[in-house]
């Protein structure tokens, strides 16, 4: 079963999502070989070693969302009703957009 592509060019990216697909994509670079499967999975581990790197262990859960920085005012609007000032945030780099973490 094909997981979906992740790419910078999301709103909203869930952790648990990111290392699913990084999963699957080590697997099948394990059956065949694929530039670009290999290129996607480079940057997507890239990207989670910035998120580990944002988040302590005691901090992060790992189905946490990774919100892209041009959709965080329309996904802290959502916030708002959910007591928002308690949410704590990290940035995250993935190829040069940032993401922020929910802590």
């Amino acid at each position: 079963m094909d997981s979906a592509s992740i790419t910078n060019s999301k709103d909203i990216i869930n952790s648990k999502d990111l290392f699913t697909r990084i999963n699957w994509l080590e697997q099948e670079l394990n059956y065949r070989c694929s530039d670009e499967y290999s290129e996607e999975l480079k940057a997507l581990q890239v990207f989670a070693k910035n998120v580990d790197a944002a988040a302590s262990v005691s901090t992060y859960d790992k189905g946490s969302n990774l919100i892209r920085n041009s959709y965080f005012e329309d996904y802290r609007k959502v916030l708002e009703g959910k007591n928002a000032k308690a949410v704590r945030l990290a940035p995250v780099d993935f190829d040069g957009v940032i993401y922020w973490l929910q802590l």
